[in-house]
């Protein structure tokens, strides 16, 4: 089955620094993932994998062609700046997902505790 990749607009946003490429996956029915988007976009574009980051990947009901929505920053960097976060733990394992959740619950859970240690002893 090959895959083809249609255009659909390439916009260049020079506010936020980064490309807003949309795209169709021709005879794909269903079965791309993000990894695979993300590698055939940057084979296309002749851009590094990791400044690429997948916002939206979506079928039509019906169809055999994937549309989908990318950003591509110049720098790493800026993405981690300007993205929510919860965007950036997508393209990340569920293990290391997990234990980074963890760690910012655990922040949290101490923050928690030395608040109410402070106003225990105020009282």
């Amino acid at each position: 089955m090959s895959t083809d990749l249609v255009v659909l607009r390439d916009y260049d946003n020079q506010l936020m620094n980064r490309r807003e490429l949309q795209v169709i996956f021709r005879n794909v029915p269903g079965n791309i993932n993000k990894k695979e988007a993300i590698e055939t976009i940057s084979k296309a574009n002749k851009v590094d994998s990791k400044s690429i980051i997948p916002i939206e990947i979506k079928c039509n009901k019906g169809s055999t062609d994937v549309n989908a929505f990318f950003h591509i920053y110049k720098d790493q960097n800026i993405a981690k700046e300007t993205l929510p976060q919860y965007i950036s733990m997508r393209l990340l394992g569920k293990a290391e997902r997990k234990r980074i959740i963890d760690e910012a619950k655990a922040v949290k859970l101490k923050e928690k505790q030395q608040t109410s240690e402070k106003g225990k002893s105020k009282k």
